[in-house]
């Protein structure tokens, strides 16, 4: 038996799904964040392989070589993969691997190579108008100089309103003071300052309070709510952009990211920006991971179009 693994590489976590050459869905696992732009390189070998360890231990698998590897990573821009298949090869045995940018199995997992706007929202953020003959970038300069509408951001922004509150800046809303600095274990502004001076990957840390946020806002926060609101603002105005750049009258949306899956907050916010609005047909969410969709590209590079279709029906609602 050939098995085919696919990976999602993130700034928070990389995910992998293990496949056979019929696509079946043998198992998945889980490990730490995979861009090693931001955490370095010998973390991100680490997670891979706990990624990959753990979908052989799921499938009830001893790890062999893969016959084929997709690693999708927020390390690479698109269709730029080349370059970083050499890193790549030191954590993940296989035959044949290709690496390119984690928006690719969302587009290809959802919308096949028909044209789509693609938007990211999980550690960073990135908005792609896709299509065979083109793609179009919004968005995604990193953390100096972009990232609007990310985890990343929203975080960072929360961190500063809670030093603005701190130091009488800005009215205080005690709750949400309390609640942003217990995330990181603090209770002061110098201690948070520290903390995050010394994190080992200062980007996921900063990011991790975005879930805080969240939970602040079902609490009926409102200086939570005026932070998902913006970051709402930010992720519509880049894919705004991408369709009024894009050739086409009309694109489907695909959002992907743990900001805005399908339940997400933001979203009541992002269609009452979107829906309606000149360019944009309708808002789409993947229905299989993007770990099983890199597994399927995994497949589909290797030949086996039918195994990929397959996969992708079998991993609809399975999540790592």
């Amino acid at each position: 038996m050939k098995y085919f693994a696919g990976y999602d590489g993130g700034g928070t976590k990389t995910a992998c799904v293990l496949t056979d050459e019929t696509g079946r869905f043998l198992g998945s696992g889980v490990g730490g964040p995979s861009n090693y732009l931001y955490c370095g390189k010998e973390i991100a070998a680490r997670s891979v392989c706990e990624a990959t360890e753990q979908a052989f231990a799921a499938a009830g698998l001893k790890p062999v070589r893969l016959e084929a590897a997709y690693m999708a990573s927020a390390a690479i821009l698109i269709r730029n993969g080349d370059a970083h298949v050499p890193f790549f090869s030191t954590c993940i045995d296989a035959e044949k691997l290709w690496c390119d940018s984690d928006l690719m199995p969302i587009w290809f997992g959802t919308a096949g190579e028909k044209p789509a706007v693609v938007s990211i929202a999980g550690t960073g953020a990135i908005t792609y108008v896709c299509s065979k003959d083109e793609l179009i970038r919004v968005n995604g300069w990193g953390t100096l100089l972009g990232d609007e509408g990310s985890g990343y951001d929203l975080g960072l922004h929360a961190a500063r309103l809670a030093m603005r509150m701190s130091d009488k800046r800005e009215q205080p809303e005690e709750d949400f003071v309390r609640a942003i600095f217990g995330h990181y274990g603090v209770t002061t502004p110098r201690e948070l300052l520290y903390h995050l001076h010394h994190s080992d990957d200062q980007r996921s840390e900063v990011a991790s309070a975005a879930k805080t946020v969240f939970a602040l806002y079902e609490k009926g926060s409102a200086a939570a709510e005026k932070l998902l609101r913006r970051t709402a603002d930010e992720i519509a105005l880049a894919v705004l952009t991408a369709v009024r750049e894009g050739p086409l009258e009309k694109y489907p949306v695909v959002f992907s990211g743990g900001l805005v899956r399908k339940e997400s907050a933001l979203i009541p916010m992002l269609r009452e920006k979107l829906l309606g609005q000149e360019g944009v047909s309708e808002m789409l969410w993947p229905e299989a991971h993007p770990a099983a969709a890199s597994a399927a590209l995994a497949l589909h590079m290797a030949g086996s179009d039918d195994a990929a279709d397959k996969l992708l029906q079998n991993a609809k609602g399975v999540r790592p």
